[in-house]
C-alpha cells in the first residue's frame, strides 16, 4: 500500500471536485497505489456502512494499475453518494441520529441541505482516511488484528481503519 494511504490523515471534504489532489505532489498522486500494482480492487469500509467501493485503474498500463489518484477518487465519489431511504430505514433510532447531525452540521447552505445526506454522514463527523491492511494468503486485505474499529489517532474526525479485499 502506497504510504500516502496508510500513513496519512487525508481529509475527506465532499465540498471539492472527486477528483481532488489532497494537495499531494504530482510524482505521490500518479504513483501506483499497491505493489505489486492491480488493476482493480474492492474496498470495504465498516465505519457505519458496509458499501463495497469498486475501483478500476484509469490508466492503460498494468505496470502502474491502480493509482493513488484513481484511489482517492473512487473514494471521494463514493463519499458524496446520496443516502437512500431504505438504507437509513435499516438504522437504528441513533444511529439514524448521528447521521442526520452529522449531515446538519456538514451543509451551510440551502442547496446543500436540499441534497439530503451523503454517504460520508454515516461517518458522523469523522473526516480523515487512513487505510490499515494487512494481506492474507487467499488474497484479501484485513485489519491488523491491534486497529480498533475507529481509530481516533490524534485526531477527534477520523475515519478509522478500513479493509481492503482484493479481488
Amino acid at each position: 500500500m502506497h504510504p500516502v494511504l496508510s500513513k496519512y490523515l487525508l481529509k475527506l471534504d465532499i465540498s471539492n471536485p472527486p477528483d481532488h489532489d489532497f494537495d499531494l505532489p504530482k510524482e505521490e498522486i500518479d504513483s501506483p497505489a499497491m505493489h505489486p500494482p492491480m488493476l482493480s480492487v474492492t474496498l470495504e469500509n465498516h465505519q457505519g456502512y458496509s458499501q463495497p467501493i469498486r475501483i478500476h485503474t484509469s490508466n492503460d498500463s498494468p505496470s502502474i494499475g491502480i493509482t493513488v489518484q484513481d484511489m482517492l477518487t473512487a473514494i471521494n465519489e463514493d463519499a458524496r453518494k446520496p443516502l437512500r431511504t431504505r438504507e437509513l430505514n435499516k438504522l437504528r433510532a441513533d444511529e439514524r441520529e448521528g447521521v442526520d447531525n452529522a449531515f446538519r452540521e456538514r451543509c451551510h447552505t440551502e442547496e446543500e441541505l436540499g441534497q439530503g445526506p451523503c454517504r460520508i454522514d454515516y461517518l458522523h463527523g469523522r473526516n480523515r482516511l487512513q487505510i490499515f491492511s494487512k494481506v492474507s494468503p487467499d488474497g484479501v486485505v484485513h485489519l491488523p488484528p491491534e486497529a480498533p474499529p475507529i481509530a481516533p489517532l490524534d485526531e477527534p474526525n477520523v475515519a478509522g481503519p478500513s479493509r481492503i479485499p482484493i479481488r
